[in-house]
């Protein structure tokens, strides 16, 4: 079998898929893609964005905090 691409990209990531997306669409460039595994790659998968939740709920107990400073009235009764 027989394929013929303008660019061909390896690896699904941000940077990867963006790539692809400018490439055809604005070009018309015939484009493809290849991915070992799920499309998204490192850092939206398992690095930057999945830590960010995790700093920002980290964080929550100290805007509870800020929010007492402003007059809130907020009880902290754990976490599970």
């Amino acid at each position: 079998m027989m394929y013929d691409y303008d660019l061909f990209v390896i690896g699904g990531g941000s940077g990867g898929v963006r790539a692809a997306r400018v490439a055809a669409g604005e070009t018309g460039a015939k484009v493809g893609l290849a991915e070992e595994d799920r499309y998204g790659g490192t850092c939206v998968i398992r690095g930057c964005v999945p830590k960010k939740i995790m700093v920002y709920a980290s964080e929550f107990p100290s805007a509870v905090d800020a929010g007492r400073a402003y007059g809130w009235d907020i009880a902290q009764n754990g976490f599970d």
